[in-house]
């Protein structure tokens, strides 16, 4: 959010990876236990429907979510992804026009207040012709009509 919306305060990080398989994405998982990390399994029993696609871990008061690529979209973001600096490193970023779809798939309030941020921030920047091309592939047209047409 505080990259292409407006700054808000999160406790959470959340990092796509490209794993092969659920037993790549332990791996990973294992070593960031490793590295002083720890599991939540509790959020892991409560969430079983996205149990083998998204781990959540957590270190010093920060959350961090892993999760794997589940649909052509979530694959082609690390074609568009985008390098960013803060201070003085730079980072990978999803572009904002995936970072919208990916806020629209979700669908949650929180998720709609996050989308309309980015639109508003990005502007006339905004590739509409592939937000609206694969809001059509993910059948989310009607949410980004919606925040297309506050």
């Amino acid at each position: 959010m505080a990259v292409w919306g407006k700054p808000r305060a999160t406790q959470d990080l959340d990092f796509m990876v490209t794993v092969k398989s659920t037993e790549a994405l332990g791996g990973v998982v294992n070593a960031l236990t490793r590295a002083g990390m720890a599991v939540d399994h509790a959020w892991q029993h409560d969430n079983p429907l996205v149990r083998d696609s998204q781990v959540r871990l957590h270190r010093k008061g920060i959350t961090i979510d892993l999760l794997s690529p589940q649909d052509a979209h979530d694959r082609r973001l690390f074609k568009r992804r985008l390098k960013k600096r803060l201070g003085n490193r730079y980072f990978w970023f999803v572009s904002p026009e995936d970072f919208i779809l990916q806020k629209l798939k979700v669908g949650r309030p929180k998720d709609f207040e996050d989308a309309i941020a980015v639109l508003e921030r990005s502007g006339k920047a905004m590739d509409r012709r592939y937000l609206e091309r694969w809001a059509r592939r993910l059948r989310v047209s009607g949410e980004l009509n919606y925040i297309l047409n506050l």
